[in-house]
């Protein structure tokens, strides 16, 4: 998905996940990780969380679901009002996209690939 080695380099021995040698700066955009149901009206609430932006995160697996598709195991910010609090989840592969704007962190192979 990322680049032409594949989405995953070796396995979790302890977890099975499919893992990568380094960890891959990505967008997470959370409305199509959790679509709203568009015949619900928006109702603001300040307080909630917020499940609609698009947020930093960092890639550290894929995963196969018992359909095929690939999930990518993922850290990334959730905000609920002036709190952020950092999760580990599952999210769609549609959801990720490559993020460029700073080098990627316990690379194994220099530079990431264009």
């Amino acid at each position: 998905m990322f680049d032409e080695r594949g989405p995953a380099q070796r396995r979790n021995d302890r977890s099975g996940a499919l893992q990568r040698d380094e960890v891959k700066r990505v967008w997470v955009d959370l409305a199509i990780a959790y679509p709203r149901p568009q015949e619900r009206p928006v109702r603001p609430m300040p307080e909630g969380v917020d499940l609609q932006s698009r947020v930093p995160g960092e890639l550290l697996a894929w995963r196969r679901t018992t359909t095929g598709e690939w999930v990518g195991w993922v850290c990334l910010p959730v905000r609920r009002g002036e709190e952020i609090r950092y999760v580990y989840q599952y999210v769609v592969a549609a959801a990720l996209s490559p993020r460029d704007d700073v080098p990627d962190k316990r690379s194994h192979d220099g530079p990431p690939r264009r």
